[in-house]
């Protein structure tokens, strides 16, 4: 006898499309915990981590604080900008001053906290390539 083997063809295009639809806010999830996770660690993650460079003054009011971390406005700010299956971009908005941390302009320190990850890239292509895995 042989064994039969069925393949539901619009079972799997209907499974492709669910992810493409559920598939970019994972991503964008993940990106934006990544970059939170860079505010908990002091530094950032690109295929190694780079922790930030500690504070010149001693002021009290700085004493137990997170670097970055005032009203925690800066870290709030992180979010989903676009969440499209050609699309999927996440930055900080809402703030003057996220760029002067992140690039180190004006005389700051480079303090980046978001932008291109190489571990950051792994973790999406092993999402995906899970997801595309389930479908089949």
């Amino acid at each position: 006898k042989r064994a039969k083997m069925s393949f539901n063809f619009k079972q799997k295009i209907e499974r492709f499309k669910q992810m493409k639809r559920s598939l970019p806010i994972v991503v964008a999830n993940t990106a934006k915990n990544h970059f939170l996770e860079g505010f908990r660690k002091g530094g950032f993650t690109d295929e190694t981590f780079d922790p930030w460079a500690k504070r010149k003054a001693k002021a009290r009011r700085n004493a137990g604080r997170a670097l970055l971390v005032d009203t925690g406005q800066l870290r709030r700010s992180i979010r989903t900008i676009t969440a499209m299956f050609n699309r999927i971009e996440v930055g900080s908005t809402g703030t003057k001053y996220a760029a002067r941390h992140n690039q180190g302009l004006d005389g700051m320190p480079k303090r980046q906290f978001i932008g291109n990850s190489g571990q950051l890239r792994k973790k999406i292509r092993k999402i995906i390539q899970q997801q595309i895995k389930d479908i089949l």
